[in-house]
């Protein structure tokens, strides 16, 4: 009985890049498909082969905005966490294009609130999580247009005011908000 593997991976990204640090024999690569190639190599998986890892969840440590675009080769990706990262343009306009992406969980990251308005056209995110990060009043105002979530949490996070919580319940009354 044959069935398509899934791998349900977890990447942290480290600063350390042993083995990755190679040169492929084939030429140079973008600076996407080398930082991809360092991933599938740390799971274990042949870059050459063109077999790449479903890939389900993907953590960010220490990430940086520029790398969120070797997230959009990553179509079955559900899970995105980052950890010490500045969310911007780019990284929220590359989460945008990862159409099966359900939750996105974000911890102590410099946020640029105007930019949610990207994540409007995914369908699929259903829950958003903050982890210690501060919350101005624009990203209320982004998270209020976000009508297919499901749940929002605020975890030990600064600048939340109960009227801001009142106004986001009033805009989005079937999705679950805890802080």
């Amino acid at each position: 009985m044959l069935h398509q593997i899934a791998f349900v991976a977890v990447i942290a990204i480290a600063s350390c890049t042993y083995a990755a640090d190679a040169l492929p024999p084939y030429g140079k690569l973008t600076a996407t498909e080398e930082l991809i190639r360092r991933e599938i190599v740390r799971l274990g998986g042949d870059w050459e082969s063109g077999a790449k890892p479903n890939l389900v969840s993907f953590i960010g440590d220490k990430f940086e905005s520029r790398h969120c675009e070797m997230l959009t080769h990553l179509p079955t990706l559900e899970l995105f966490y980052v950890d010490t990262c500045a969310i911007d343009d780019f990284a929220l306009s590359c989460l945008s294009q990862i159409h099966q992406l359900r939750r996105l969980q974000i911890v102590e990251c410099k946020l640029e609130p105007e930019s949610f308005s990207l994540l409007r056209s995914n369908r699929e995110l259903k829950e958003i999580i903050f982890d210690s990060v501060f919350i101005p009043d624009q990203l209320m105002t982004e998270l209020a247009k976000l009508p297919n979530l499901k749940s929002i949490s605020f975890n030990e996070c600064k600048g939340i005011t109960q009227e801001q919580i009142s106004t986001l319940k009033a805009a989005l009354p079937n999705v679950q908000i805890g802080y």
